[in-house]
Parts: structure tokens; sequence; C-alpha cells
């Protein structure tokens, strides 16, 4: 009898444990605040905040929308809800599609992206807010249950006054992004993305080498660069709001190595296989369908890769297929990465000397060598979209880098042969193209490297 008591009460015990600690559930689920840690539905005494969530997919519509809706906060009865708490199920909607699509490259899991849009309208002071950010999660851990924060500062940009129109009584009027595919480019399948073109440029010069090394152990990521503007599609050189190095497409571990061995009057460059994309977006205000809506004039660029061509090593291991040219990149991408580029001195490297990438990145600027490796992808959209990009978008560039624990790291570097069969003993002046538009990387503004394109003279 005592035993059964004994038993009885230990499973009372472990009951409330289980009910104090419950298990997390299948999905993803989000709760959104401002930058101070308050709930978005409570930045005033009458707010509503409006959520769209579009998901990354390895495929050529690049995103799939995943949630559209509003947050409201509770009725009195219901005081312990905030109401800015959602919840996405992998086995359900469009959500289910998209983890079907990252399960079929890679079944073992990757890090991969949620890019979050907020509009919070608040009634009492008549103002719009609006918010981004990016939420990362791992396709295979979401099957288990995944508990995300998603911080947005809404005081970054600009509030609006709100439309007349618009008021709590009326549940018709929402706000949405919308890709313009008319100014956005994607490749229909992987092309040779150059992260790293060295160009010894004179006949009096020492034997240039260069290599470039993603180690698998350590997580690469690709990183997301984000331009706004208002009506920039309009205008032929438009002022943009460019920010990056805070969230990335895809992370996972990645192995490639590639050298190459650059002769005087020469040039070379080393590639991976990739997906890049440069997608044009306007924001519509909608009434009651997708069908009825106008422009706001708002509209932002979102550039990075999402996906590159790699085999599977090891368990979760993948090697990027890449290579290198014993050239430049053709002629048409090179143009434009010259025009959206300025050289920037770094210094000599003496005969014998060698001098690691990341050094060379952080010359670029204060912030860059967070950036990574420049990858010139604005570039190859404005030299591959048919005309579709426009030219002020080739001076646009994503970062990839190694995200480990206690830093940014990245790997590779140059060295001066000097005379080596071929060439002369002599140093070598160094300039490392850099990007005409300043990026904002964590808070710091900073010229960031495109293409990583070194010069030698």
């Amino acid at each position: 009898m005592k035993r059964l008591l004994a038993l009885i009460i230990g499973l009372l015990i472990l009951g409330a444990v289980v009910i104090a600690f419950p298990a997390p559930l299948p999905g993803i689920q989000l709760t959104f605040v401002d930058e101070k840690g308050r709930p978005l539905t409570e930045i005033s005494e009458n707010a509503e905040v409006q959520v769209q969530i579009d998901a990354l997919v390895p495929t050529n519509d690049v995103y799939k929308t995943v949630y559209h809706g509003t947050l409201k906060k509770p009725s009195s009865m219901k005081f312990w809800d905030s109401g800015n708490t959602l919840k996405l199920s992998p086995s359900k909607g469009t959500l289910k599609e998209v983890l079907a699509r990252w399960n079929a490259r890679y079944p073992e899991g990757i890090d991969t992206s949620l890019v979050i849009s907020v509009w919070v309208f608040d009634y009492k002071n008549s103002k719009l807010h609006r918010g981004f950010t990016v939420v990362n999660y791992n396709t295979k851990e979401i099957r288990k249950g995944i508990k995300k924060t998603v911080r947005i500062n809404i005081h970054k940009l600009p509030a609006s006054p709100l439309l007349k129109e618009v008021s709590p009584a009326s549940s018709k009027h929402f706000y949405y992004w919308k890709t313009d595919w008319s100014l956005s480019w994607r490749p229909s399948n992987y092309i040779e993305v150059p992260v790293l073109i060295v160009n010894n440029k004179h006949s009096y010069s020492g034997r240039i080498n260069a290599w470039v090394n993603l180690i698998r152990k350590v997580y690469t990521r690709f990183d997301y660069t984000f331009a706004y503007g208002y009506k920039i599609s309009e205008k032929e050189s438009p002022s943009l709001d460019i920010y990056s190095g805070n969230a990335y497409t895809i992370k996972k571990k990645f192995e490639f190595t590639d050298s190459i061995m650059v002769d005087p009057d020469k040039a070379g460059y080393i590639y991976i296989m990739a997906k890049p994309f440069h997608l044009h977006q306007k924001e519509y205000y909608c009434v009651a369908s997708l069908d009825k809506c106008t422009p706001t004039g708002e509209e932002r660029i979102q550039e990075g890769i999402s996906d590159v061509k790699a085999e599977e090593i090891e368990p979760g291991i993948y090697k990027i297929i890449g290579g290198s040219k014993n050239s430049l990149s053709p002629s048409h991408i090179m143009d434009h990465i010259y025009a959206g580029t300025s050289l920037s001195y770094w210094g000599k490297l003496n005969v014998g000397e060698s001098v690691s990438l990341g050094i060379l990145f952080n010359s670029a600027g204060s912030c860059s060598f967070d950036f990574g490796f420049g990858v010139p992808v604005g570039a190859l959209a404005v030299a591959l979209s048919g005309g579709a990009v426009p030219p002020w978008a080739a001076g646009l560039s994503i970062g990839v880098h190694y995200d480990s624990a206690s830093s940014i790291e990245v790997y590779g570097g140059i060295k001066n042969y000097g005379h080596d069969y071929v060439g002369y003993d002599r140093s070598e002046p160094l300039y490392i193209a850099v990007s005409s538009y300043t990026y904002e990387i964590g808070g710091c503004d900073t010229k960031v490297p495109v293409g990583v394109y070194v010069e030698a003279q």
C-alpha cells in the first residue's frame, strides 16, 4: 500500500513538472518585441501589428510567404496574454512546402532564414511604424520545436501618418511587400560567383599567389544585404540606406579550397557555383485583397545567395563545387564591378611576404572585417539580368565568412613570390576594390569589399 501511494505521489509530481516545463511543440514560436523588449502591441494604448513572414527556398521562387496576418492584444479577460506570439506549424500550409524543398537538398538540416516585416498601427498617436528583421532557424530542429524572440527596431525607419481610412473598426486594410520581377534577377541554375579576383596588372611585377579556404570545422554563412529608399526604381542614382552583416540566408559546415598563381601582366579568379539573387521589392497598401493594392513608394532591395552547389562528403558536411580560372571574370561582369567600386590602397607586399584576406578586408573600412568575402551580387545582377537591374545596383555586395562562437573569421591570403621562374623581385603595391556605397554593419558605417578584386601595380 505504501509503495502504491509513493508511486501515485511520484506520478503526480512528474505530471506537475511536465505541466510546468512543457516540451516544445513542433514548429517555430515567434514572440514580437521592439528594440527595448516591449511587446509590439503595447507600444501605445491602442495598437495593432500586421506581420508578413517570407521563408527562403532553394528554388527559383527565392521566397514563399508563409504568414500574413494581424497581432491584436486580447480582451482584458486574457490579461496574461500580450497577443504578441504566433506559431508556425511545419506540417501545414506553405511552410510545409518550404521545408520539403530544403529537406530534398539537405535531409540532415540546414540553417536558413525567415524575413519578417511588420507594420505597427499606433491608433492613439495616428502613426504607422515599419520594421523588418531576419530570424534564422534550422530546418531539422523546427520539427522538434523552436522558440524565438523577434526583436524589431520600429524606430529605425521614420514613422508615417496613418491614412484617414485606416481605423481599428476596419479590418480590410493591410500592407504587403511584393517582389517586382521586372526589376529583379535570379539565375535559373547555379552560376559562377567570383569570391576572389586578382589582377597582376604590369609586366614588371612579381608572381602573385592567392588562395581561399572554407574549412569544415566551422560554419560558413552567406549574409544578406538590404537597401531601402523611396521610389528608388524611378531614379537614376537613388539615395540608399544599406544594411548588412547582421543576418544570413544560409549557414552550414561547408568545405572549399582553391588557389591561383598569377604571372605578371595576367589575372585570375576563384569562384564558387551558387544561386545569387537580387530582388527589388515594393510596399503596397491593400484593401480587402491583393487585387486591390496601390504602391506606397517605399521600396527595398534584398541581395543574397539562396543555395550553393555542393556534394556531401561526410554526414552533414558539404564540399562546395567551384574552381579557378587564369583570367579576369568576363568583361561584361568586370565592367560593372569597376563601375560600382573604387580602388583603396592597402600597402606594399614585399617579396616572400604574404597577407591574410582578413587583414586586407579590414583595410576597406572600420567594420569591413565583419563583412567577410565580398561577393559582387549587384554587378552580376546588372550584367546578367538583360537590363532589368539598373546600373546603380553594381556597387551592392554581400559577405561570406565563418560564423564561430568567438568571432567572425575569413581564411585565405595573397603572397608575393617575386621572381619565380618568371617575374621580378619587387615589392607589389596592393589595392582592394570597395563599394561606392556606405554600409551599416552592426551600427557602424563603413565601406565593404566587392568581389574582393585585388590589383597589384
